[in-house]
């Protein structure tokens, strides 16, 4: 069944009466239209409705009925006509998103490549911050809640040093990094 049949037009029909059939016959098939039907009449609707969108986005689009004539007649639409330019921002039918090339030397590519002898700190220097922070937190709630003043200020010295050790540990750790550089 081709597309002028679906929508129930002569292939030599203009685009104005194409249009015409579409919207009739979509009047007619709209699944709202039939949304009071039994459950087979409705599926049946949405089909229908289904094909005859499919042949409205063929022949209405004067390039793609173009094609599509020229399809009817036995002839390749690729080798007669172009095809129609990619909209702006379309993806690039030949992209290829799996790279098996054998490039393994990440680290040099990354701006980010550790320098030296790949020097760093210790793992509690790294989680110190953030534990200091957890502790501050739990300690001033806690002194909160239970009207306990030296437990609130003990949860204030803890963030203090949370601050500080947020700023320090990491320019210790590049210090360390230069120093390693210079060995």
């Amino acid at each position: 069944m081709t597309w002028y049949e679906v929508l129930e037009v002569p292939p030599d029909a203009t685009t104005r009466e194409i249009r015409r059939a579409y919207v009739a016959l979509a009047r007619r098939s709209h699944p709202d239209f039939h949304a009071s039907a039994d459950p087979p009449t409705r599926a049946a609707n949405e089909v229908r409705m289904r094909r005859l969108n499919e042949a409205w986005a063929v022949l209405g689009d004067p390039s793609r009925r173009a094609a599509y004539d020229l399809t009817l007649r036995g002839f390749e639409a690729e080798s007669a006509a172009p095809p129609p330019p990619r909209p702006t921002g379309a993806p690039d039918p030949d992209f290829v998103p799996y790279d098996d090339s054998d490039d393994t030397d990440y680290a040099a590519l990354l701006d980010d490549a550790p320098r030296g002898n790949g020097a760093s700190l210790p793992r509690g220097a790294q989680l110190l911050p953030a534990v200091l922070f957890g502790l501050a937190v739990f300690c001033m709630s806690a002194g909160l809640f239970s009207s306990l003043g030296p437990l609130f200020g003990f949860g204030v010295i803890c963030l203090v040093l949370s601050g500080l050790s947020f700023l320090l540990i990491p320019m210790f750790a590049v210090m360390r990094s230069l120093q390693s550089d210079r060995d």
